[in-house]
């Protein structure tokens, strides 16, 4: 029988709207119906800036509205995780590709390892569930193609973790 060492999980996210989420999608609709009255209302040069304006608005809080269902899909093969976005079950979008050589830490949020990391500014990116009932965990990396350290905030399974442990060990904190 044939047997593979090789490491395979794959875990998908789904992500709660956030409150400024709600926020930008309440001011774009706010705006755009402040530029079609003003469209309405004006005359002359203004009013084609107010038809310029209204167009980007109305396009924005279609693109804003649009994306309702955004589910995170993380992917970890043989020491490589991958994190790719998924908008209404349509669009992939590639977010973060990490190594394993290049992890520095990955620790749940509120730990001592994580808090080291607080305030120190790094690229952030956020592929969380935004739901409180998931532990959020933060992982630390040094991208040598790039010539800096970010963060990626994220919801791991136990499963994902224990892969991540394989590959590791010292840099994993649960």
């Amino acid at each position: 029988m044939f047997e593979s060492n090789d490491t395979f999980v794959e875990d998908a996210i789904k992500s709660k709207e956030t409150s400024a989420d709600k926020i930008k999608k309440a001011a774009s609709i706010i705006a755009t119906v402040l530029f079609l009255g003003a469209t309405v209302v004006t005359g002359g040069i203004i009013q084609l800036i107010s038809i310029a304006l209204l167009i980007i608005s109305a396009i924005t809080t279609f693109i804003l509205i649009g994306n309702k269902n955004i589910e995170y899909e993380y992917d970890y093969t043989n020491g490589s995780l991958e994190i790719a976005k998924i908008i209404n079950n349509e669009k992939r979008k590639k977010i973060v590709a990490v190594e394993s050589s290049e992890v520095k830490m990955v620790a749940a949020v509120g730990t001592n390892e994580s808090l080291k990391f607080d305030h120190v500014k790094l690229k952030t990116y956020d592929c969380s569930a935004h739901d409180e009932e998931q532990k959020d965990y933060i992982l630390v990396a040094h991208s040598e193609a790039k010539g800096y350290d970010f963060k990626v905030i994220l919801n791991p399974s136990d499963k994902l973790l224990t892969a991540m442990e394989k590959y590791n060990k010292r840099d994993i904190y649960r």
